[in-house]
């Protein structure tokens, strides 16, 4: 871990945190004066599975990952959840309730992060109450994409299922470039496939035919994407026109001309 040699205006960052659009300037001031800052490096552990969380964590620089260990020792024995991208609120349930956290946060690349010790912030959720309802509503928001992302790991073929997965990356946290967006998270091919429930070598093909199609580009520090157009509709077959009533040779037309073709 390094020691921070750029310290930041905290409440200036919380200021710009869309979670708390509607906390008043006394609660911020309070919460930033309680707050710390640190920088971590990549592979950084900022919550840890199995252990009660003793700090809110917001990241305001970099990016990180949750991963829930699946009770194996090795990487493919655990799933990536989530990725996160600054700045944001590691949305970590255990920091509320006490028990141990369900997952762990792992940072993807240098990150400067800010802490609030758990104790200070029910305090301050208990004087403020706006403060608590914006936190609330960022744990509301993590429970509901959580649901979402079921969608991407379970449902349709795998080419699918990467392509919603880069589809909602890059809506989240992709930046507009050219005719894409650029998501600015160092995302390995192992990380995405087991987003999606697939192999890594499978999900590296498929990335290599994007890449043919022009549709992504995969750099160390992110993948540009491009959402591929939607497909094309089968037209809908002409209407019969109507016959008069009472006409019934041509009924037998069809019928013959369908019988000729087949032979």
């Amino acid at each position: 871990m390094a020691t921070v040699s750029n310290e930041l205006d905290i409440f200036g960052e919380l200021r710009q945190l869309a979670v708390f659009s509607e906390v008043g300037r006394e609660a911020l001031a309070e919460m930033a004066l309680a707050c710390a800052q640190r920088r971590v490096n990549a592979g950084a552990s900022l919550v840890d599975q199995g252990i009660p969380s003793l700090a809110l964590v917001i990241v305001v620089r970099g990016a990180a990952k949750t991963v829930r260990s699946l009770g194996g020792t090795g990487e493919e024995e655990s799933v990536v959840l989530d990725v996160m991208r600054a700045p944001c609120i590691v949305a970590d349930a255990a920091v509320i309730d006490g028990n141990a956290a369900s997952a762990s946060v792992v940072a993807l690349r240098a990150s400067h992060i800010i802490t609030l010790e758990r104790r200070a912030l029910l305090r301050l959720m208990t004087t403020h109450p706006s403060l608590g309802r914006a936190l609330l509503s960022r744990f509301a928001q993590e429970v509901r994409g959580t649901v979402r992302r079921m969608d991407e790991i379970m449902s349709g073929p795998v080419d699918e299922r990467v392509t919603n997965l880069l589809d909602s990356l890059s809506l989240t946290h992709g930046t507009p470039l050219g005719q894409g967006r650029f998501i600015a998270i160092p995302l390995r091919r192992r990380d995405l496939a087991n987003m999606v429930n697939a192999t890594t070598e499978t999900v590296s093909r498929l990335l290599a035919k994007f890449e043919r199609e022009g549709l992504a580009r995969s750099t160390r520090d992110g993948i540009w994407w491009r959402s591929p157009p939607p497909a094309a509709t089968p037209a809908a077959p002409p209407a019969s026109s109507k016959r008069p009533s009472g006409t019934t040779s041509a009924v037998s037309v069809p019928v013959q001309a369908r019988q000729g073709s087949v032979g």
